[in-house]
């Protein structure tokens, strides 16, 4: 019996230290992955929060079997962080025995994403003085309710000038116009919000980072310090990173 018990526990470890795991090895142009901003040596480690040791053609069949959104868990550089997608990536994988990626074998995929908790999406942009900015995609209401004030929030001093200056105008015109031109502002920036702070930030030589899934915009900091240990942010939860002259030459 103890035997028996001894040669299970042997091969539970074997098949631990046999677990295969995808490996990126081409990224296709305009491709699901490219957009996620995933990158050549990326490894997929885990799908909704279950490790993840089958085919890219079986990982390909779930992620397109619904519109439901799915969640990756994606190895890279010694990180683990998560990303969100509803269908497959387009991308070119190989095979790699987990004993031949380097700083995986203390990563536990529970630690990183927990099903009863919620995840929101983050983009994380930095310039080349490391300057991080992270942008929250889940949509303001208050952008649909006063434009004014969200601008305001989100410090766009140029659109909050044209903008109280417009309805300035309308206002003494015709408070009728007025209403309608706040009802049409709210509209748009309700709709826009998104790509009018992504406009914003790459008009200001912000560069697209990283797109992940995580709890909040903390965490998203603190992964995207991982990262790149240089990496700084405006309204930062994390200690100030130690910089050196060369690190602000390259993104």
């Amino acid at each position: 019996m103890e035997n028996s018990k001894t040669s299970n526990s042997i091969n539970e470890e074997l098949n631990e230290l046999s677990r295969k795991f995808l490996k990126i090895t081409n990224v296709k142009i305009f491709s699901n992955a490219y957009n996620l901003r995933l990158k050549e040596d990326d490894i997929i480690v885990g799908f909704n929060g279950e490790y993840f040791n089958s085919s890219y053609e079986d990982l390909k069949k779930v992620l397109d079997a619904d519109e439901e959104e799915k969640i990756l868990t994606i190895f890279r550089q010694g990180v683990c962080f998560n990303i969100t997608t509803k269908s497959s990536l387009g991308i070119s994988c190989e095979e790699i025995d987990e004993t031949h990626i380097k700083e995986f074998s203390n990563t536990d995929i529970k630690n990183h994403f927990e099903k009863n908790k919620i995840y929101k999406q983050f983009e994380v942009y930095k310039n080349f003085r490391k300057n991080g900015f992270v942008l929250d995609l889940e949509l303001s209401i208050l952008a649909s309710i006063a434009p004014p004030l969200w601008m305001l929030y989100h410090r766009l001093w140029i659109n909050f000038s044209y903008t109280i200056i417009f309805l300035v105008i309308m206002f003494l015109v015709s408070p009728w116009l007025f209403c309608i031109s706040w009802v049409l502002k709210s509209w748009y920036y309700g709709l826009n919000q998104i790509n009018v702070l992504r406009n914003f930030y790459n008009n200001k030589d912000y560069r697209l980072f990283l797109i992940l899934t995580s709890l909040n915009e903390e965490e998203a900091q603190t992964i995207s310090r991982k990262l790149d240990p240089k990496i700084d942010f405006d309204y930062s939860y994390l200690e100030p990173p130690v910089r050196d002259e060369d690190s602000l030459n390259t993104l």
